[in-house]
């Protein structure tokens, strides 16, 4: 049975409070130094992490959506807690398979025999908001069925108020709008999730990263079936395949790990900085690995997209990372608002310019060296910057008008989640070298001309999935089922891909221009 609005609040704000209590009580008696206090301390976590899946399960809604969140935050929490939240990617309870075949047939208004040819009643999937079940079409094409949950639209109402109210509060006693615009990340949370809620968007969202991706050999991507979708049910082509966390199985497959990471990695930043727009919720259970090694990418129902004055200022970030350009990093960090007014961008750069290669690395080492929590636990923060230098950059840090930026929440967790899963491929990727070849400069001529050459055999090896891709927009051209909109929107992605072609021949061009002034130079 599922909990009225007010006991809903009742229950996520005691849980939170006797959390909130609990773990201010082990810092108070210092339990966080020494073997005997470590143990104490791991064994809170576990306990805590075991309660919120319970509570999750129980309380359903966008409450599972928080434990998945926090589940890949590696950086962040102990392992102890993301051994436990991360049972929040399997199965929920399943809704009984008559309500799902009810809201099928009320959505389409036909049988559920004359819709499909064959209809599993054992659900694949049974997530937070809706579940999936597997089908075949009368042409005997197996296919996926998502259907949102009955009733989830109030409870996702619910959970909002909730949020919004936490987070308001929060601010009230910690003065957390110092930190983070408050408000844009309520309305971040707002929009996403109320899109989550209508499967029409989702196809839409499908079909944009079909067409951005189109020349991704390392990606595939669901065909959407139209007819056969509405609001809250959405079918569309079934992708075999494992999730890209089942190390044992990728294995067995003989997958290249490391070249599946810097896959996944170059996808991601592919998405945001080439085209704008990315999928926010990367979790295993979204993200699945063929026999043959091809990323499959599904459930598109939270999409963010970073704005168009925001792009080159991100790229411009990624290079000076690349470069360990210090005052680069802070003007990008200024233009894209994490310094507000008044941040001293001189002192800042003057701080960590000596020592810019140390603090990179550290922070790399955060994440293939597990979550910072459990290296302060246990002593193992090893820092290459001096102490006395370290604290005046937690003095800056806590006295700057330093701000996480509205619109970047959705981001920021998108990017941690692919960290964590890439490192969890190959703990010893170099994500700022894959990262490289997204960007543009002077400096970035020799990657240019790698990637153009890489890009030619890409192509070549590519032809039979990009095909099938091509293949599938011209039958949804010719059956109708592209609509006005996604027509013009299929124009803008053709004009894209041509300018990328045009881009590939550039940096052939400059790849050539560069051997030959190598050999020049040698004689």
């Amino acid at each position: 049975m599922t909990p009225t609005r007010a006991v809903r609040y009742a229950r996520t704000f005691g849980l939170a409070v006797r959390f909130f209590v609990q773990l201010w009580w082990l810092h108070r008696l210092r339990l966080l130094r020494g073997p005997r206090q470590a143990a104490a301390a791991s064994a809170l976590y576990t306990r805590q992490a075991h309660e919120f899946v319970a509570f999750a399960v129980s309380m359903g809604g966008l409450i599972v959506k928080v434990g998945q969140f926090l589940s890949v935050r590696i950086d962040l929490l102990p392992k102890e807690y993301i051994d436990v939240l991360s049972t929040l990617q399997d199965a929920l309870p399943a809704v009984p398979t008559e309500q799902i075949r009810r809201t099928i047939e009320a959505e389409l208004g036909r049988r559920l025999t004359a819709i499909y040819a064959t209809f599993d009643d054992e659900p694949t999937a049974s997530a937070s908001l809706g579940q999936v079940h597997r089908a075949t079409l009368p042409d005997g094409k197996p296919v996926a069925v998502k259907v949102l949950r009955p009733g989830i639209e109030a409870l996702v109402e619910t959970d909002l108020g909730i949020l919004r109210v936490l987070l308001r509060l929060l601010d009230r006693l910690t003065g957390l709008h110092r930190f983070i615009d408050v408000e844009g990340l309520i309305e971040d949370f707002t929009t996403t999730f109320g899109d989550e809620l209508d499967y029409v968007k989702e196809g839409h969202n499908i079909e944009q990263f079909q067409a951005d991706l189109l020349l991704n050999p390392h990606v595939d991507i669901p065909q959407v079936f139209r007819e056969r979708s509405t609001r809250r049910v959405l079918t569309m082509e079934y992708m075999p395949g494992v999730p890209v966390d089942d190390l044992a199985t990728i294995d067995a497959w003989g997958v290249d790990r490391h070249e599946l990471a810097v896959n996944l990695a170059g996808l991601f930043f592919e998405m945001v900085l080439s085209h704008g727009r990315f999928h926010a919720d990367p979790h295993p259970g979204n993200v699945f690995v063929r026999r043959d090694g091809v990323i499959e990418l599904i459930d598109f129902g939270m999409v963010e997209k970073v704005p168009a004055t925001a792009l080159p200022h991100y790229e411009a970030l990624v290079t000076s990372l690349v470069r360990r350009d210090a005052p680069g990093i802070v003007a990008a960090l200024r233009a894209l608002g994490f310094l507000g007014p008044g941040a001293d961008s001189a002192k800042l750069t003057e701080l960590i310019a000596p020592y810019i290669d140390s603090i990179v690395g550290d922070v790399a080492n955060f994440y293939t060296g597990g979550s910072l929590v459990d290296q302060a636990m246990g002593g193992k923060i090893s820092l290459s910057v001096d102490e006395s230098v370290l604290a005046e950059i937690q003095k800056f840090i806590f006295t700057q008008p330093i701000i996480l930026p509205g619109q970047t929440t959705f981001l920021g967790k998108a990017l941690i989640t692919v960290i964590g899963l890439c490192l969890r491929l190959d703990p010893g990727l170099d994500l700022l070298a894959t990262a490289a070849p997204y960007v543009s400069g002077p400096g970035a001529l020799w990657d240019m001309a790698q990637r153009a050459l890489g890009q030619g055999a890409e192509l070549v090896t590519g032809i039979v999935p990009t095909a099938r891709r091509v293949i599938g927009l011209v039958k949804r051209l010719d059956d109708g089922s592209f609509e006005a909109d996604m027509t013009r929107a299929l124009a803008r992605r053709v004009d894209e891909a041509e300018r990328r072609q045009t881009r590939v021949i550039v940096r052939a061009i400059a790849a050539a221009v560069a051997v030959i002034l190598i050999v020049f130079r040698r004689r």
